[in-house]
């Protein structure tokens, strides 16, 4: 029998500059039992040593393969996903763990049933962060329970995502247009096609970036990023290098040159073009406001001492019993645009008045 039909799974993991990170990962892949399976490194021309450590990892329980390419995640992983053996691929965070040794035994098991039923599926792992904290938090529960929702625009790279070389080649693979969000663009494919399924098993993913640039920043970052993305506001990624930066003692991001270069490249625009993309962004807005329904239920759950996983939808599901179809009328949106404006300028100028934010 060949190496190709013994292999169960194909892992590919992107890497950039992550010589520190890959033993932790090779040593979690080690433990995994009951399957067999390959790990592809997709480089995108790290400098660090990266590379050469792979060739210094010594005898390892599964077959390990170095791809090249030029940097860009979604190009990296295409490039490693071309060069895979199996028929199931995985793609991974280098900073991913696996709490369980039979985390991908179970989760490969899992996803063969659902795809043996005819469905065309993809399936991600339940979310967890690795805080250096141990007391709870509620902001990480928040996350940590919405990762677990079966709604495709909860669903992150830091997941893993499981998916067989069929779909993925039918999906055309990874968007490579733009250095990142190419997990949310496949996540929306998938869901076109097919259905993501949970996987009976959780990931880890290191908590160590939030924790530097500060949760709430970061999040500000990526909920600006992802309103860019789906209004079509191409001009804010390609001005997005110069637009945010961090504290160079704390490393703390900087919320002050991201807003004030935005309001700057808003102004330059005429008012038409203007409100259009406010009235797109309210209507982004608007359609995810059910967010803040989750929120009051898992603040409840988490308040319970409740898992993520636990967390009862009731304050979910009345919204969407008696206020979904409002975000869809035109005053509804108007309404989440202005409110949206609002906020960008106040906290704009709040920001200013805040030491932590000098330049």
């Amino acid at each position: 029998m060949s190496v190709e039909h013994c292999l169960e799974l194909s892992i590919i993991v992107p890497v950039l500059n992550e010589a520190g990170r890959l033993p932790c990962l090779f040593e979690n892949l080690s433990r995994q039992t009951g399957i067999r399976f390959e790990v592809i490194i997709g480089d995108g021309g790290s400098r660090d040593g990266t590379c050469e450590s792979l060739e210094a990892a010594g005898k390892l329980p599964f077959d390990l393969q170095l791809v090249r390419s030029t940097s860009g995640r979604g190009r990296q992983m295409n490039a490693a996903a071309a060069q895979a053996r199996s028929d199931l691929l995985l793609f991974l965070h280098a900073d991913s763990l696996f709490p369980d040794p039979a985390a991908l035994a179970r989760a490969v098991g899992a996803f063969r049933a659902c795809s043996d039923a005819g469905t065309a599926v993809a399936g991600r792992f339940a979310l967890r962060f690795r805080r250096s904290r141990t007391a709870p938090s509620l902001a990480y529960f928040f996350y940590e329970a919405k990762a677990r929702l079966d709604c495709f625009d909860c669903i992150r790279g830091d997941q893993g995502f499981m998916l067989s070389r069929m779909l993925f080649q039918r999906l055309e693979g990874f968007d490579e247009s733009l250095p990142f969000l190419e997990d949310l663009r496949l996540a929306a494919s998938v869901a076109k096609q097919g259905d993501w399924m949970l996987l009976p098993a959780e990931i880890s993913t290191s908590a160590r970036r939030f924790e530097t640039e500060g949760l709430w920043e970061r999040q500000v970052l990526n909920a600006i990023i992802v309103n860019a993305h789906q209004t079509g506001w191409s001009e804010f990624f390609t001005a997005l290098p110069g637009l945010y930066r961090c504290h160079a003692e704390t490393g703390r991001l900087l919320l002050v040159p991201l807003l004030d270069s935005i309001r700057t490249l808003l102004a330059s625009h005429p008012p038409r073009w203007r409100s259009n993309f406010w009235l797109s962004t309210g209507r982004h807005v608007a359609a995810n406001s059910w967010q803040l329904f989750f929120w009051l239920d898992a603040r409840r759950a988490f308040l319970s001492g409740l898992q993520p996983a636990e967390v009862a939808t009731r304050w979910t599901l009345f919204y969407r019993k008696r206020l979904a179809r409002a975000v869809g009328l035109l005053p509804v949106q108007v309404l989440a645009a202005a409110l949206v404006w609002i906020w960008h300028r106040s906290m704009l100028l709040t920001l200013r008045m805040l030491p932590k934010e000098t330049s």
